[in-house]
């Protein structure tokens, strides 16, 4: 697994967290001050970018928090099927298939950019 360890009062909205084991990018992010005999609570809501779920996170803003190591790497659609996309990775020349998102339509020769995380990966955007 690609992750690294940082310190929750690092993170903003918009970086990557581990919750609950999925990767996820924060979409808020709430803080409140440290009170007399205790830390500042911290308060995260993240996105899963594999499903969309929404899951929050409640921790101490000292506490250790794990980020995913996440990669983009452009492909070539090889061949559209129903449910499917053969792609061939630009750089290294590796073939993969991975599952056509929902909506997205594809064509032949086209690039796209492909998305890696905790050795899951997907379709992210096209590049026209």
């Amino acid at each position: 697994m690609s992750i690294k360890i940082v310190e929750v009062r690092e993170l903003k909205k918009g970086n990557y967290i581990l919750i609950e084991g999925e990767p996820c990018r924060i979409v808020d992010f709430t803080s409140s001050k440290p009170g007399k005999h205790g830390s500042a609570k911290v308060r995260i809501e993240g996105a899963s970018i594999f499903d969309g779920r929404k899951r929050p996170m409640l921790t101490s803003g000292s506490d250790k928090a794990e980020v995913p190591i996440i990669t983009r790497q452009p492909h070539q659609v090889l061949s559209v099927g129903s449910n499917s996309v053969q792609l061939m990775n630009t750089e290294t020349f590796e073939n993969v298939e991975l599952p056509l998102p929902e909506g997205m339509t594809l064509t032949e020769g086209t690039e796209v950019m492909v998305m890696e995380a905790m050795g899951r990966k997907m379709i992210q955007q096209g590049k026209e």
